[in-house]
């Protein structure tokens, strides 16, 4: 039976095909550059919020909040703009347009799901161990959505119905799941790392840093990556 068969009659897709298909865009030489600039960006605002982070119990100052903001929205207009590029998409990559702001908007229901998952489970960031449940709970609430969201970003005109976007849900639900567990560890390690600096800053700040850095780029491509795989898997099913 092919593959494009399989598909067609909802056979889940094998975990390795899936990820062939999530890291293969990623030889793209246009995608280079802006990589690179999402790397820096990830990096540089990391250093700032870290150096400025308040003090338990304390206001954040203005540099700490300027540069989170620096480091939402400027990892908005990269993901988008890459998953645009990615998907080849109508839509000029690096335009806010309406389908930019609607996917803003998602952004605050991810990172609400993660807190929700976080105290429901009391995971603590001293703690990787106690980290592993939340992250993996909050991955596993967000996953059915990968596709939908994807598409918001990229589609034209603008998907903001959802229920196309279920179609062979299971076919690449399984798939994507086992990959977003597999990146899970660098998640937490990230947060590990953040916590450290945090907490003593005079410990190698810089090369723990340094490292962090392209940390966070490479989970925030792997992230990308698996929803435009499942977005291609409903899109081209």
């Amino acid at each position: 039976m092919s593959s494009a068969t399989a598909a067609a009659r909802g056979a889940p897709e094998g975990p390795i095909r899936f990820l062939k298909q999530a890291v293969a865009p990623l030889n793209a030489r246009r995608l280079l550059l802006p990589i690179l600039l999402l790397g820096v960006l990830l990096t540089a605002s990391n250093i700032v919020i870290l150096l400025n982070a308040p003090v338990k119990g304390h206001m954040p100052g203005a540099v700490f909040i300027v540069a989170a903001l620096v480091r939402v929205l400027g990892l908005m207009v990269m993901v988008v703009g890459l998953s645009r590029l990615i998907a080849g998409s109508p839509r000029r990559p690096w335009m806010p347009d309406g389908a930019f702001w609607l996917s803003a908007l998602s952004l605050p229901l991810g990172l609400a799901i993660a807190f929700g998952a976080r105290r429901l489970m009391g995971g603590s960031e001293g703690d990787p161990l106690s980290l592993v449940g939340p992250e993996l709970l909050a991955a596993a609430v967000q996953a059915p959505f990968a596709a939908w969201l994807t598409a918001i970003a990229v589609e034209k005109p603008l998907a903001w119905r959802p229920s196309p976007w279920f179609a062979g849900l299971l076919r690449w639900l399984p798939a994507y799941l086992l990959w977003t567990a597999a990146v899970t560890p660098l998640v937490i390690l990230h947060a590990m790392l953040d916590f450290h600096l945090i907490k003593q800053p005079e410990a190698g700040f810089w090369p723990i840093a340094l490292v962090d850095g392209p940390l966070s780029l490479v989970v925030a491509l792997a992230i990308l990556c698996l929803n435009l795989a499942a977005y291609r898997s409903v899109a081209h099913g």
